[in-house]
């Protein structure tokens, strides 16, 4: 067929779908993503599409590609069966990234459920940030897994995003997020890292995923779904995190540098840090916007607390009878002591304290990102978790 009757047929079933829809120029240009003096071409019959333009104006018009090139015959080209091929491959790919301890984790999978891409990347996904900025770091994230293949806007489109972020419990937050995100990809699950994790662990199974870490939150089973205690971001919660653990220590250095308590050779380590002066303590905690500024006192703490330090041994006991009560708390809701999962950065410390038959080995975070990345909402539903 030759490419003026091709445009003009083109160009027909555009302005009658326009015409249903009630749709201007201006209009469906802001739907299609692409600009007006684009749609005034293609609907005066003055310009060719190409395939992927094709399926933007079916998105918009919200028909089949079909209604768009309806009347169309003819052989296609080698290329044009290529395109097609790789457009309906790229609609399938499934891509996780898990936001965890500061990391990007990513997982691609094609059609097939073969992966084919990953990579780690330092700086995590924090909803507390721009959107804007989160959604350059996902496409970075993506890049860096698939470095030999070249995935632009267009092909995102049709790939299926599911994603771990820190700050999840901010709920207004993540709908705008999960809102935005769908205009660049065509699925979008957000998860928070506590449900990922029990998944992984414990898929349906009774059981408690901990995790220790600059918060603490727990995760466990009951009546078929999966739920958390704590986890609500310091200083409103985290009771035993490394955060809790660095104002403990302040607390601690600041009663003995007055004189309230015996100096500690915890209290020590930390002033001589500071120059002796606890007004550069609390410089140091009120100055900028780092809301993990405390682990920087916890990391203090816990060098004392290895050389065997005292004080430093009471704080980190205190944290552990903080986590302790909510596990017991877990344990009553379900009516029997359920095995548990250690994570996070606190994990080696908190673990000399639990009974060893009580603990199980935790999942690592690349089986965490690769369950990620399989996730539907089929089978979250069907694992007790609630879907944003």
């Amino acid at each position: 067929m030759e490419k003026k009757k091709i445009i003009s047929i083109v160009a027909e079933n555009v302005r009658t779908l326009m015409n249903q829809e009630g749709l201007s120029n201006n209009e469906l240009a802001r739907k299609c993503k692409v600009s007006a003096a684009s749609i005034s071409k293609i609907v005066n019959g003055s310009m060719s599409i190409t395939l992927p333009m094709a399926m933007n104006l079916a998105e918009g018009l919200d028909v089949d590609m079909n209604e768009i090139i309806k009347g169309l015959t003819g052989k296609k080209t080698q290329k044009t069966k290529l395109k097609e091929q790789e457009l309906r491959q790229s609609e399938q790919l499934s891509i996780g990234i898990l936001s965890i301890n500061n990391k990007r984790f990513t997982c691609i999978k094609d059609f097939s459920g073969k992966t084919i891409g990953s990579s780690e990347l330092e700086g995590g996904l924090d909803l507390a940030e721009t959107t804007g900025n989160l959604i350059h770091l996902i496409q970075e994230s993506i890049h860096e897994a698939l470095p030999d293949n070249e995935i632009n806007e267009g092909k995102l489109k049709y790939a299926k995003l599911n994603l771990v972020t820190q700050s999840y419990e901010f709920e207004d937050t993540r709908n705008k997020f999960v809102l935005f995100a769908k205009k660049s990809f065509k699925d979008v699950i957000l998860l928070p890292d506590w449900q990922i994790t029990y998944l992984t662990d414990f898929k349906k199974a009774p059981g408690i995923s901990l995790v220790t870490d600059k918060g603490v939150s727990l995760s466990y089973m009951h009546n078929g779904s999966v739920k958390k205690i704590g986890g609500w971001k310091f200083p409103v919660y985290d009771l035993g995190g490394e955060n809790w653990l660095g104002v403990e220590t302040i607390k601690h250095t600041i009663e003995a540098a007055e004189g309230y308590i015996p100096m500690s050779k915890l209290a020590r380590t930390v002033l001589a840090k500071f120059s002796g002066k606890i007004e550069k303590i609390t410089e140091t905690c009120f100055k900028g916007a780092n809301p993990d500024i405390y682990c920087l006192f916890s990391d203090l703490l816990l060098r004392s607390y290895f050389t065997g330090d005292a004080a430093a041994k009471a704080i980190v006991e205190r944290g552990f009878q903080a986590i302790y009560r909510s596990i017991e708390r877990a344990d009553n809701i379900i009516g029997k002591q359920m095995k548990i999962a250690l994570h996070g950065s606190l994990a080696d410390i908190y673990k000399g304290f639990f009974e060893e038959n009580r603990l199980i080995t935790p999942s690592s975070d690349a089986e965490k990102v690769k369950l990620l990345t399989d996730l539907s909402e089929e089978y979250l539903e069907g694992h007790g978790v609630k879907i944003v």
